[in-house]
């Protein structure tokens, strides 16, 4: 026990250093990028006492704690403000108003950070159209908002800067710099980058860097001239790589217009050197550039990689479907609304003998007739019906051992059914197994004949469905008791097998023999009274020309008496029974081994 407790021990405290040394390189690394970027811009984007044009600064931070764990967001927060403090003292002078300064930008980027972790995009803020909508709305509106009321207000009382147009420049310089730098820097951080960088072959990698190249020479084409406004060009090229290659191909390419753009504006090059209405109008108009930039591409980014997303994970999970269905019983076929199959998979050519392939785009009829016609017969019951599924057995027509049980199911829409799929699995071993447990239920166990319970059975479904003729004769072994009590019962028993051997000689293919019980047996003939009465005549000379039972001590000679009835439209079973019950009691009382009718 002390010695896990030992181990337990040296493991957390590994794990707190391990997580203190990490904590500690982000704060490092983030510190250091937040003086190193808010210098740059102070120094050239401000004159010392006013606000930057475009502030990454803060996106740095922000990225990073859209990266990390909320444990370590304090340590991140308080390195983004001794960056901040650091560099404005550097550009700026030393004053000490700048305290204020740096607690106000980590408070909008704590705020920007909270609610776009809060609103689930943290990991993702590009993920599609509904995350950068909230992302745009909190890092790139509210917080800078706050932190430029705050902000104006602390720079009217350290320089003396008027209140509305600080007001201004804070809101977009923050807003430009939140959007355009945190998704790049934040892929930087996370690991996208690389791990995008490493996933291209090489042929993939060569291509998207000439198209990457493509976008560099236009933008560069674009801001290294101030003769023609061209600004429209970027946008061309940044949606090729927006298709190309995915959003964050896109945050890279607009992170380079930004900076292109802001360098030529700058030195006073470029399309904004055309506006001749002073560099603060040309300030004005390059924001507005750039926002109009961002709220152009970086959405249409979004739709397109959320769409590749969906792509790439529909086609995974067809490709697992399809590894599914390939070591699968069932056979899978999947119809649109028109009853044309879209896709087929699963053991298809075991059971219907039929490739995959030569059932997609066959309609239901097609197939159908390739199969027997039960499927098309389960699809128009099933329209016919307005249900949504239904279940039904068939034997296919090129493998009738096979019996398959089809599961149709409809997929409907308010107006229409939009699809369709049928799940087929062989069932030919639990039919079987279903068959031989029915039959041994419904079979004698001594004569092997049917039994009482499926003799009715047969019965009832020739009264519901027949529409041919049919004949009920009841049959009674004369003085069977006799041969009981004076041979024993395994005589008897042999006794009945025989004369059961001897009626199904008697009887034709179609005729139907049940022992209801004892000595009392049944044959359901299907054909008209005069024709049964034929047979049973034939059958009672069987029976009584020869002896039922022979061995050394025994001789046994017997007959049996039928009586017959012919079913009439409208009789019941009981009816039915009731008329052959009658015409067996005329035989029997006219001195037995005799066929009786009754009308």
């Amino acid at each position: 026990m002390i010695f896990a407790a030992m181990k337990f021990r040296k493991v957390s405290w590994y794990n707190l250093a391990r997580m203190g040394a990490l904590m500690g390189a982000d704060a490092l690394a983030g510190g250091l990028c937040y003086f190193l970027f808010a210098t740059a811009t102070i120094v050239l984007t401000s004159n010392g006492r006013n606000h930057a044009m475009v502030w990454p600064a803060d996106a740095v931070i922000l990225a990073l704690l859209l990266s990390r764990p909320r444990r370590h967001w304090p340590v991140l927060l308080l390195a983004g403000w001794a960056g901040n403090l650091v560099a404005n003292g550097v550009a700026r002078g030393w004053v000490l108003g700048l305290v204020l300064y740096g607690a106000i930008n980590m408070g909008q980027t704590l705020l920007a950070a909270h609610f776009v972790r809060r609103s689930r995009v943290g990991d993702d803020v590009m993920a599609d159209s509904g995350s950068f909508g909230r992302f745009l709305f909190w890092a790139g509106l509210i917080a800078p908002a706050l932190g430029a009321a705050a902000g104006a207000l602390s720079s009217q009382m350290i320089y003396g800067q008027p209140l509305l147009p600080s007001f201004g420049r804070w809101i977009a310089s923050n807003s430009l710099g939140f959007v355009i730098f945190t998704p790049f820097f934040k892929g930087i951080f996370d690991g996208s980058y690389a791990r995008a960088l490493g996933s291209l072959k090489k042929i993939t990698l060569a291509e998207n860097l000439a198209v990457f190249g493509l976008h560099v020479a236009v933008t560069l084409l674009v801001f290294a001239q101030n003769r023609l406004p061209l600004l429209y060009l970027p946008f061309s090229t940044l949606l090729l790589l927006t298709f190309r290659m995915g959003r964050l191909a896109t945050h890279l390419g607009t992170l380079l217009v930004a900076v292109v753009a802001i360098i030529a504006a700058l030195n006073h090059s470029g399309p904004m050197a055309l506006i001749d209405q002073g560099p603060l109008i040309q300030t004005v108009f390059l924001q507005a550039y750039l926002a109009v930039l961002l709220c152009t591409s970086l959405p249409v980014a979004a739709v397109v990689s959320a769409r590749a997303d969906a792509q790439a994970e529909l086609a995974a999970r067809e490709e697992t479907l399809r590894l599914v269905m390939a070591r699968s019983p069932d056979a899978i076929l999947a119809f649109d609304g028109n009853g044309i199959c879209r896709w087929a998979d699963g053991p298809l050519r075991e059971y219907l003998g039929i490739e995959p392939d030569d059932i997609v785009g066959a309609s239901i009829t097609e197939l159908s007739v390739k199969t027997g016609g039960a499927l098309e017969r389960m699809y128009h019951h099933l329209l016919a019906s307005n249900g949504h599924h239904h279940t039904s057995d068939f034997n296919p027509a090129r493998h009738p051992e096979l019996t398959l049980e089809a599961s149709l199911r409809l997929a409907p829409r308010q107006t229409s059914t939009i699809g369709s799929v049928i799940i087929m699995r062989d069932i030919t071993v639990r039919k079987a197994r279903e068959v031989a447990i029915s039959k041994r239920a419904e079979t004698d166990d001594l004569t092997g004949v049917l039994n009482r319970a499926g003799f009715h059975q047969r019965l009832n479904l020739a009264i519901e469905t027949s529409e041919e003729p049919f004949s009920l004769a009841l049959i009674d072994v004369d003085r069977f008791k006799s041969i009981n009590d004076t041979y024993g019962h395994p005589v008897g028993d042999a006794a009945l097998i025989e004369i059961v051997r001897r009626m199904k000689t008697g009887t034709r293919k179609g005729d139907v023999v049940g022992r209801l019980g004892g000595d009392e047996f049944a044959i359901l003939f299907r054909c008209e009274m005069a024709k049964a009465e034929t047979i049973c005549k034939r059958i009672t000379g069987l029976v009584s020309t020869d002896p039922i039972h022979a061995n050394d001590n025994v001789l046994l000679l017997t007959s049996i008496s039928c009586g017959v009835a012919q079913f009439a439209p409208g009789m019941s079973r009981e009816q039915l029974v009731d008329a052959a019950d009658l015409a067996l009691y005329q035989a029997k009382d006219s001195g037995r081994n005799g066929v009786k009718t009754v009308a």
